[in-house]
């Protein structure tokens, strides 16, 4: 048997179709791999947005990429640049006061809209600019103008890419130079770097327009404003425009670059004597090895992470797994990270995966630790194949005592992947310990368990008694803060009595609920209603799990009698959910709260339902009934095997279960147990894995 132990929750893994795994391609194991940061490629991971800010301590290259060949800008000052797209946006507000400014901006961010600010001059003062968004059409940034409007109550102007083109120029520095005349007179003027025919020019644009009628009236204004100017409507097809964004403060700026659709940049931090890294303020301001391209892809700006495969997998394994964690298990995720990037092969078109949970995690360098990279440098070009061909890498954090089979969670049974014991129960032995109490009013819920002290004393029914031991202390209604609501706040002093003690939610046991009848209905219609299935009809009675598969998962469930349409098994376990939390695992129970056998003379069996009549008690020493436990909705039953169950009078639905993730393939926690009974990364891999081979190159 292995040894028991303890570990940090990690986050559930992945799920995918393919069963059999692609033609390995032997060289993609240790080129250089695409990892989309932003994307928008109609499948998979869908996820973009207006501006991107890169940043690095020791600054930045940019070149520009097109059709027409490649150039390098002109190095910019500062530690950070913001690129966005040529493309219609909105100018929310337009103003001299810095202040405003940013409450408008704020006003936005906590709405869920860009709002970044643009520095500019107009007569000679700082102005400062509230941009927000890109749009593909006037018609969607007129929608989002009138929705920004009612956010915020300013009037957003739409402004467009079209420009004049107000003469060229030998340097970047000279065009700058121009851009102050046409500033002090009051029109938006920006200096251009222009590729043509693989040639680097510069040039000086003017406006922002939207439509040909407007940019016809722009000239004839400007024309007559500032002569001497041969004003040409801009056509170039790759190009740079280069603005200004305050950053942080009315006095710090950085360089602002809007690039063509056409065109692409490329920007890598320069060399400097530690680890080059580039910093993406948009996402979660983590930095990551390598270089970045920015571009336009279907429409949207992406950016694209490309970096040497092995330094990809040092932020996968430090994402998926945690440092400290025993070397043959960090190992064992090096090869499941690298068979599942080279699977993939080029899955979004201009990128071969992204750093999202639908393919793997990857947070960046600063998940590195010393001990991933051995592990990743260890088995470098490693990969797990079945038959000659690259396995469907398959992981998640913990396995609930027994991994799946296949048909448990697509419907279709995989080769190499049967049920085998998994003894990842350690993070229930790490996890804090709640009590399940009743107050002295009756009312049933949990605490934890070091918000309560004993006072040495049982009740007629030989269960401990204690009292609250902090002030203003949550009684929940299951045992954690995340996924059970208070139901009332207990002072210090407060007397409960200690009906049971159950682990706080973890990777390996969990709890859900319990819900009610309404909102379980709400929960499988919806499901229903997607799977254009029949609604099930009135009120829920009853919810059964009817099949579950080799290793306990669920297969099929009925709800008053009704079978649960689903896609796959494994779907089972999204049905039941709230606010975005979906149950764990499919490897669950359903407790039917408000169900009870009631066992008469001559065995004779009676069920009750909630619902169906008032429950009623008679003490020992009553003359008479009372509803069991006064108003409280739950009350107490003593079970023929000697202990107590919550009962509700109203028809209530709670999940317990284990494991987290679909199940299928390696649990690293149980790997990280193999690891520290001594079972080196193949032997782990090869548990979980049956038939397969480790190639390496």
């Amino acid at each position: 048997m292995w040894k028991k132990w303890m570990g940090k929750v990690l986050t559930a893994g992945l799920i995918t179709t393919m069963l059999l795994g692609g033609q390995m391609p032997v060289e993609a194991k240790s080129k250089d791999i695409r990892v989309a940061l932003f994307v928008d490629a109609g499948t998979g991971y869908r996820g973009v947005v207006p501006s991107i800010t890169l940043t690095s301590e020791s600054g930045m290259d940019v070149t520009i990429s097109s059709q027409e060949g490649s150039e390098k800008l002109p190095d910019m000052d500062g530690d950070a640049v913001r690129f966005r797209l040529d493309q219609l946006h909105l100018i929310v507000t337009e103003t001299a006061d810095w202040n405003h400014a940013q409450r408008v901006a704020q006003q936005l961010s906590q709405r869920k809209y860009e709002g970044t600010i643009q520095k500019v001059n107009r007569n000679g003062q700082p102005t400062y600019q509230v941009v927000s968004g890109t749009f593909g059409t006037y018609q969607a940034a007129s929608n989002q103008a009138q929705t920004v409007a009612q956010a915020t109550g300013q009037r957003p102007v739409i402004k467009g890419p079209l420009r004049l083109e107000a003469g060229k120029y030998r340097s970047l520095r000279e065009a700058e130079n121009w851009k102050q005349t046409f500033e002090d007179a009051g029109y938006a003027a920006y200096p251009v770097l222009i590729q043509d025919g693989g040639r680097e020019e510069y040039s000086l644009w003017v406006g922002d327009e939207v439509s040909n009628e407007a940019l016809q009236a722009l000239k004839r204004k400007v024309s007559s404003d500032i002569p001497g100017f041969s004003y040409q409507q801009a056509n170039a097809s790759s190009y740079v425009i280069f603005k200004q964004d305050a950053y942080g403060s009315a006095r710090d700026t950085i360089s602002k670059l809007v690039f063509s659709p056409t065109s692409k940049l490329i920007a890598e931090p320069k060399r400097s004597r530690g680890v080059e890294v580039l910093g993406v303020v948009e996402r979660d301001q983590r930095t990551y090895r390598g270089k970045m391209e920015l571009s336009s892809y279907k429409g949207f700006l992406t950016l694209v992470n490309e970096l040497s495969m092995e330094e990809y997998l040092y932020g996968v394994v430090g994402s998926e797994m945690a440092p400290g964690w025993p070397l043959e298990a960090l190992k064992a995720q090096a090869v499941l990270a690298r068979t599942r990037a080279v699977s993939l092969g080029n899955k979004y078109g201009i990128a071969n995966l992204s750093d999202t949970v639908y393919e793997q995690a990857y947070y960046g360098y600063g998940k590195e630790s010393a001990d991933i990279r051995e592990a990743v440098d260890d088995t470098k070009g490693e990969v797990i194949t079945y038959r000659g061909k690259v396995v469907e890498s398959l992981y998640y954090s913990n396995a609930g005592g027994m991994t799946a089979d296949g048909r448990e969670v697509w419907g279709n049974s995989v080769p190499y992947l049967r049920p085998v014991e998994s003894e990842d129960y350690g993070p229930m032995v790490q996890a804090n310990r709640w009590y399940q109490v009743s107050l002295a009013d009756g009312k049933l819920g949990y605490v934890r368990s070091d918000l309560v002290q004993e006072t040495g004393f049982t009740n007629e029914m030989g269960l401990r008694e204690a009292i609250v031991s902090t002030d203003n202390t949550n009684l929940r209604s299951g045992p954690s803060t995340a996924f059970h609501r208070v139901l009332s706040t207990l002072p210090y002093g407060a007397a409960i009595t200690i009906l049971a003690e159950e682990a706080e939610e973890n990777a390996y046991s969990w709890t859900r609920g319990p819900y009610t009848a309404e909102e379980v209905a709400g929960m499988i219609n919806t499901s229903q209603d997607k799977n254009k299935a029949p609604r099930i009809p009135g009120a829920i009675q009853s919810l059964e799990v009817t099949e579950r598969g080799p290793s306990g998962r669920v297969i099929e469930m009925e709800a008053n009698g009704q079978t649960i349409v689903v896609s796959s098994p494994d779907s089972h376990r999204s049905i039941f959910q709230q606010g975005g939390s979906t149950l764990r695992s499919t490897k669950f129970d359903v407790e039917q709260m408000g169900s009870i056998v009631i066992l008469g003379a001559n065995g004779k069996q009676v069920r009750y339902q909630a619902g169906a009549g008032n429950v009623q008690a008679v003490g020992v020493n009553d003359y008479y009934s009372q509803s069991a436990n006064g108003y409280n909705d739950q009350f107490l039953l003593y079970t023929g095997n000697g202990e107590w169950r919550t009962v509700s009078k109203s028809p209530l639905y709670l999940f317990r279960g284990t494991g987290f993730g679909h199940g299928l393939g390696v649990s690293q926690y149980g790997a990280k147990a193999m690891a520290e009974s001594g079972y080196d990364y193949e032997e782990i891999l090869q548990h979980y894995y049956q038939d397969v081979a480790i190639e390496r190159p």
